[in-house]
């Protein structure tokens, strides 16, 4: 398997960090659990020193909010207390850290991010929506390079286990590309790994784009964040929001991270370049956006081959998949929400019309687009098959079927974690398909995916892992 879209240093460090996810991944489903795991974490940690943990869900636990400074406070006064949201679209601090990191009521919020504030006031509750996260940098434990270097190739040799192997890093810095480049020419890396660089800026230094690795690695092109998560209200739709919460009005309907002129620099940018694009877009009108600067740079930079990937795609309509047809546009649907988050989808965040047609896998086959699957990990944990299930069955956490008009085929869904997602990397004419002269990157199964009942596809396992014709993974 290829991974058509992950976060990899987030996936080592998810292990490192208190893991209080929700269900079906973890137990954390109110306050008072999560308050009672994190309590003897802080209990064992020096005074003063941070507590972090990763993977909370606001609408998952009973109370369906965000853990605010009051409730994170009943963990511990003694150490600042950091919480990051499943999403990593948020962040929730206690009273500790506010004061630590000199966030008060005078502190305005950021372009493009959230300070939230209790009712009726300006003082912060704690929680900290998209560019706010800003205030969590610098923040999170700092491993030596050798712990880093050892977290990476133990995430790697686990991912090999799951299936993949080419892994990605989708929203690199040059600092993280530089222990990637170092990693690699120490022989360490089993699989191929391809970063993405964050492009926020047009003044930033040109990035080190290849399409050629140097050992196991290479910077692969650019990604832009444009908005947000569905999940966490932030992502950038045409209409308002299903239900409302205590934060939001009746007719809200999220935002972007960037201005359009903005955005639009930095498409053309990465045009300009010839460097291969990716696009973070959950929400329709975050989408508009995308299309209309593809529309506009491709037209200015005819020649240009940036195979321009609209990355998640959540909620396209039909008009934009004929648009992003015509433009040859890749959506890499995020098919895992339809399990985790798809009854919410349907009840809280889209209401049914929209939510039935969350990651539009059957339409674009429809218009015979080429299109990926992705788990997002370590949003959810990574699982190939699972997503594959997902696509194929389209059925929610609590075994509803959401959407059956946008089921796809098992052919269809292992296409796109295999085939089509090397040609969303540019490597389909070496890999994605057991075909001689391509690379022995392959995977042998308990069960053939083609012939067993659907419904257990996320039941198989990887028994063997082979990369370049030599065996990484067996299972025990």
């Amino acid at each position: 398997f290829f991974q058509t879209h992950a976060h990899f240093p987030f996936i080592a460090m998810k292990s490192q960090l208190v893991n209080i996810d929700p269900p079906p991944d973890g137990d954390v489903d109110t306050m008072d659990k999560l308050i009672a795991k994190l309590r003897p974490v802080a209990q064992a940690t020096p005074p003063g020193m941070p507590v972090f943990a990763i993977g909370y869900d606001d609408t998952l636990l009973a109370e369906k909010r965000h853990p605010t400074k009051q409730d994170l406070d009943k963990i511990s006064t003694e150490h600042p207390v950091f919480l990051i949201h499943i999403s990593f679209h948020f962040v929730t601090m206690n009273s500790t850290a506010l004061a630590n990191i000199g966030v008060d009521a005078q502190t305005q919020d950021p372009p493009g991010g959230v300070i939230r504030r209790i009712a009726g006031t300006q003082e912060p509750d704690g929680v900290f929506e998209e560019a706010a996260m800003m205030y969590l940098e610098g923040l999170l434990p700092a491993p030596s390079p050798e712990q880093l270097f050892k977290s990476y190739v133990q995430t790697m040799y686990e991912l090999a286990a799951k299936g993949y192997t080419t892994v990605v890093d989708h929203a690199s810095t040059a600092d993280v590309e530089k222990a990637y480049a170092a990693l690699s020419g120490m022989g360490k890396i089993p699989l191929d790994l391809i970063a993405y660089h964050r492009l926020a800026d047009p003044r930033q230094p040109r990035a080190e784009i290849s399409k050629t690795y140097q050992g196991r690695y290479r910077t692969g092109g650019y990604k832009i964040v444009l908005d947000g998560s569905i999940q966490g209200f932030t992502g950038y739709l045409s209409q308002p929001y299903h239900a409302h919460t205590a934060h939001h009005e009746h007719d809200y309907r999220g935002y972007p991270h960037l201005n359009e002129e903005l955005f639009t620099r930095l498409v053309m940018r990465a045009y300009a370049e010839n460097a291969p694009l990716l696009v973070h877009t959950n929400g329709d009108a975050a989408t508009d956006l995308y299309i209309k600067a593809v529309r506009t740079a491709s037209a200015a930079h005819p020649e240009a081959d940036v195979r321009p990937v609209i990355i998640h795609a959540q909620t396209m309509r039909e008009d934009q998949l004929d648009a992003a047809a015509e433009l040859g546009m890749l959506p890499s649907f995020f098919i895992d929400h339809v399990y985790f988050w798809g009854d919410r989808h349907r009840d809280i965040f889209l209401g049914p019309e929209r939510a039935a047609r969350i990651s539009p896998a059957a339409s674009a086959r429809a218009r015979n687009m080429r299109f990926t699957l992705h788990d997002d990990a370590p949003v959810v944990s990574a699982a190939p098959f699972r997503s594959a299930w997902a696509a194929v069955n389209r059925t929610t956490s609590s075994g509803k079927t959401l959407g059956i008009e946008q089921r796809i085929s098992v052919s269809d869904a292992l296409k796109a974690l295999t085939l089509d997602a090397a040609y969303q990397q540019f490597e389909d004419d070496t890999k994605g398909s057991l075909e001689a002269g391509k690379r022995a990157d392959m995977i042998i199964l308990d069960k053939n995916p083609l012939k067993i009942d659907a419904a257990q596809l996320r039941n198989i396992a990887v028994l063997k892992t082979i990369k370049d014709g030599k065996t990484i993974f067996v299972k025990p």
